[in-house]
């Protein structure tokens, strides 16, 4: 049946040119703009390579260093001396990871050049610290090697992770360069590991080279403020998502165990406690409102994006039912209840609106591969490098399942009283509408 309602719309699509694209042409724009949000918000919070545990990840990316006469605060992240004291010993996580960001890299360090022992050439490159967990938190494409060890992280050893295109830029090739030496600013590192491209799209990840942050100290040494704030950032690894807030807890009980060691400071997460990935998103659209009141706002922007189409729609669709009154007479007639009418011209009208919504999905591709830098990137980030989207960032189940359902609401607000009001119609009244 649905087959046959489907071939009509087809005929009656191709009957109805105009009216056709008009409504095809509403459709797909309205669609797009809401698909540009979520396909946004899906690369953002989504469990995307090399960031396949977001569900499950918890983000302690500030600490705050306070007086405890209250005379001084000190906003920052956090120092490798509180990252022993109040992250690694978590008994609740699966794992804990740490890393000082590309972001905090330049501040502490200025531009990094890279070059090959005794060439004049020389890259700038980004560069993030990590511990040596951090590679079984996040899933790596490996070409080359392997990372450094727990071991090698605790002696400092100069050791590197590179990217596929660091690596070609450097060396002219990706295979066999493990155990080659490079300078970072003139100090010699080893390469370890060749890994695949990151997009800076992937916040927590990116960068040209990982190193071991022990192994420069001023990733480590931060004696002002009793050594509470630094530069590194804690990401928990929950074994499930409800876990999330015991570990809140256990984390706290380790800051107010950790405090009673400290004379003039305190340290406190009052700035910011361990969001989940979704909440920081959510955060970063707007640091001074909270996230129910963010929520609340672009649900309100998406309603009117789809609201005010669809009574466009609507009147275009209650103007093309007049039209085929005495069909619905006829077909009424010969025994076709309300529900089968309803039915069959939800259908075809929802044919019209798959339509619409492939062509305003294949429109939010277009926009957001466009302005993928200014949608994805934080105007606070010193990531400069310009974004890449990869198809499985695009392409994924969840994107065309929002981009289905938003077809079907957009339908049934546009249909259903134009629909409801001609199906009720007499039939008498219907056959001799003119």
């Amino acid at each position: 049946m649905y087959k046959t309602y489907f071939k009509q719309a087809w005929q009656l699509m191709k009957q109805n040119r105009f009216y056709s694209a008009i409504y095809i042409a509403g459709t797909g724009l309205a669609i797009a703009l809401v698909m540009v949000i979520a396909i946004v918000y899906h690369i953002k919070t989504a469990d995307i390579a090399p960031e396949v545990n977001r569900s499950r990840l918890l983000l302690n990316e500030s600490g705050t260093a306070k007086k405890k006469d209250g005379s001084r605060t000190i906003n920052y992240s956090l120092s490798y001396q509180t990252l022993k004291e109040c992250y690694y010993s978590l008994k609740s996580p699966e794992l804990v990871a740490a890393s000082v960001s590309v972001g905090q890299v330049k501040r502490l360090l200025g531009d990094i050049y890279l070059s090959i022992p005794g060439s004049k050439d020389k890259y700038t490159a980004d560069i993030s610290g990590t511990d040596a967990d951090y590679w079984q938190v996040f899933s790596f494409s490996f070409l080359e090697g392997k990372p450094y060890n727990t071991e090698e992280f605790e002696s400092g050893y100069h050791k590197a992770v590179l990217t596929e295109g660091m690596a070609r830029k450097l060396f002219g090739s990706v295979s066999e360069i493990s155990g080659k030496s490079f300078l970072i600013n003139d100090i010699e590192y080893v390469v370890g590991a060749i890994v695949k491209d990151i997009s800076p799209a992937m916040t927590i990840t990116y960068a040209d080279l990982w190193i071991p942050f022990t192994s420069m100290p001023v990733f480590t040494r931060t004696e002002e403020y009793e050594n509470i704030v630094g530069p590194i950032r804690a990401y928990i690894l929950a074994h499930k998502p409800s876990d999330f807030e015991r570990i809140r807890k256990e984390i706290e009980e380790k800051r107010k165990q950790y405090n009673t060691q400290l004379i003039d400071y305190e340290f406190t997460l009052e700035s910011r406690p361990p969001l989940s990935q979704k909440q920081e998103a959510i955060r970063q659209i707007d640091f001074s409102s909270s996230s129910d009141e963010i929520i609340l706002r672009y649900s309100l922007i998406i309603c009117v994006f789809l609201l005010v189409p669809a009574i466009n729609l609507s009147g275009l669709m209650a103007s093309r039912m007049q039209e085929r009154i005495p069909e619905i007479g006829i077909r009424k007639a010969f025994g076709a209840g309300w529900t089968t009418l309803i039915n069959q011209i939800l259908t075809e009208n929802l044919f019209l609106t798959l339509l619409g919504g492939l062509c305003g999905l294949v429109v939010s591709y277009g926009i957001v591969l466009v302005l993928s830098n200014t949608l994805l990137m934080s105007k606070y980030s010193e990531i400069t490098s310009a974004v890449s989207l990869s198809p499985g960032m695009l392409m994924n189940f969840m994107v065309f399942f929002y981009a289905f359902m938003i077809c079907v609401v957009l339908n049934l607000l546009s249909s259903l009283i134009p629909v409801w009001n001609v199906s009720r119609k007499n039939i008498v009244e219907a056959i001799h509408d003119k």
